[in-house]
């Protein structure tokens, strides 16, 4: 699995088919009724910001999406099963919200489909061509936005949209989904679970039969993950929970307080008026090659931290550099996937700081020296991420600490172990790549990934040339930051790296 822009996808060409659901599932969704449980924070904050989108005739770009290509002959019925068994696992894909009140101030309402109104069918996409001068590959990317940008909004279901291009070689999948559904540990399982349950539907009975028939015996009962709608009022009643002065709360606001009041920004600037936005350009760029990443697990070994406290290392150094700071503020993407909660599809994330200084009396750190420092900041970053960011957020507005203007676009850090996800070793997920709607943006947040031939780092970034000007000299930087690191020779010390199977941070807890 890689991360990385829609564009790079290039399945072979070949009759393309989606996967929809039947007019009966559509009508049961339609008339679906109210579950009066919560949205998550995360929910509510997007589908606000949908709300407005929508009341202002904008354009909905807010998904998320994933690609990947397997062999053997195709079966649509098969493939239909298995999505319908995928979504009546996961409670979350089975909802739609109306958010109507939103735009008076008002909450939103979710509807949640029964599990057994569930059903679709592969359906064939007629007449379709590139057109006159337009490459296959750009034609595809253009049918996926299409696609994507018609079906993946949380105001009707279903909110996701599965398709084929079935070809001589086999069939590549590509699916999409609203980002109030989904994060980016559930895009990169959910085409290996896919995977998974088209294999059993091909296999149970044989090629072309249901895993099921009246003939059977009962229907069994649909099998189930854990809950996202559970997850939400969790996360609610936590926040409630937690008074002002808890420890969570304070260390945000003492991480705010100290560096002006704000959350981070890109340490360059990108050449934006405040408020204003561009169109996104997916940058991606190699920090360290197999060989890169084997020093730096020894080296971080020798200090004693986790592979993880040296990604925040390497970037604190580089901002520091750029911008002369002595100490380093970063928000960073924090999975919230408890017992249960591992291989469930939905946004189970949440945000905490990290800070930690980069200098000493003006004099800049060295990588080594710095090592402990980022990685006692990223253990107890985790521990503030158990309190929901917004219990924290709204301590801070309501005292003042924070400044309101800064809230619309901060800057957010994720680091992604890709070797640690269950679908490790099955072609979907060798075979995948993991990419988002490419709408506006004001940022150039950074999404660090390893896996098992590189550390690289992917970002959303203005399409404009001053943005992207600054963008590659950040880029450059950065990766001089991590070349230098491993260059210098490492000394071996007294205590060993400690097991980080689940410090992947924006995937959370995925064992």
């Amino acid at each position: 699995m890689i991360l990385g822009a829609m564009g790079t996808w290039a399945p072979r060409p070949g009759q393309v088919l989606h996967v929809r659901p039947t007019t009966e599932a559509l009508a049961a969704a339609a008339s679906a009724p109210v579950d009066p449980g919560p949205p998550s924070f995360l929910q509510g904050d997007h589908l606000r910001a949908y709300a407005a989108r929508r009341a202002s005739g904008g354009r909905h770009r807010a998904w998320t999406g994933t690609a990947t290509h397997l062999d053997g002959a195709f079966d649509g019925a098969a493939l239909a099963r298995a999505l319908t068994r995928l979504v009546r696992r996961h409670e979350g894909l089975r909802t739609w919200f109306d958010v109507d009140a939103c735009t008076d101030g008002g909450e939103p309402v979710r509807h949640l489909v029964a599990a057994d109104a569930v059903g679709f069918a592969a359906v064939e996409v007629p007449a379709l061509s590139p057109g006159p001068g337009l490459p296959w590959g750009e034609w595809v990317t253009t049918h996926l936005n299409a696609t994507f940008d018609a079906a993946c909004r949380p105001d009707t279901w279903a909110p996701f949209a599965l398709g084929a291009v079935v070809h001589d070689e086999g069939f590549s999948l590509f699916w999409g989904c609203d980002h109030a559904f989904t994060d980016g540990a559930s895009q990169l399982m959910v085409l290996s679970e896919i995977e998974e349950l088209y294999a059993e539907e091909l296999d149970v009975r044989g090629a072309g039969e249901p895993r099921w028939s009246s003939l059977s015996g009962p229907e069994p009962a649909p099998e189930t993950a854990g809950s996202f709608l559970v997850h939400a009022r969790a996360e609610h009643a936590l926040a409630a929970a937690t008074p002002p002065d808890a420890p969570e709360i304070q260390a945000w606001s003492e991480a705010v307080t100290a560096h002006d009041g704000r959350l981070p920004s890109f340490a360059l600037d990108l050449g934006l008026a405040p408020g204003e936005t561009a169109p996104v350009r997916i940058r991606s760029a190699t920090l360290l090659d197999a060989a890169g990443l084997a020093r730096l697990d020894e080296l971080a070994a020798a200090r004693g931290v986790r592979f993880t406290g040296a990604v925040f290392a390497g970037i604190a150094l580089t901002d520091a550099r750029l911008t002369g700071a002595a100490d380093w503020f970063g928000v960073t993407v924090v999975g919230s996937r408890g017992p249960g909660f591992e291989t469930s599809q939905g946004w189970l994330c949440n945000f905490a700081p990290v800070t930690f200084p980069v200098a000493d009396g003006g004099v800049p750190a060295s990588f080594t020296d710095v090592l402990p420092a980022a990685d006692a900041a990223f253990r107890q970053a985790r521990k503030v991420a158990r309190v929901p960011v917004h219990a924290a957020l709204g301590v801070m507005l309501a005292g003042g600490v924070l400044d309101p203007a800064s809230l619309g676009s901060p800057q957010l850090i994720s680091y992604l172990d890709l070797r640690r996800f269950p679908g490790v070793g099955r072609p979907a997920y060798d075979r995948g790549l993991h990419f988002t709607g490419e709408g506006r943006t004001a940022n150039a947040s950074l999404w660090v990934n390893r896996d098992h031939e590189r550390l690289y780092v992917v970002t959303q970034t203005p399409d404009a040339p001053a943005a992207q000007a600054a963008v590659d000299r950040y880029i450059a930087e950065l990766t001089a930051t991590f070349e230098a690191a491993v260059a210098v020779p490492v000394t071996v010390g007294t205590e060993a790296a400690p097991d980080e199977r689940l410090e992947a941070t924006g995937a959370g807890r995925l064992g």
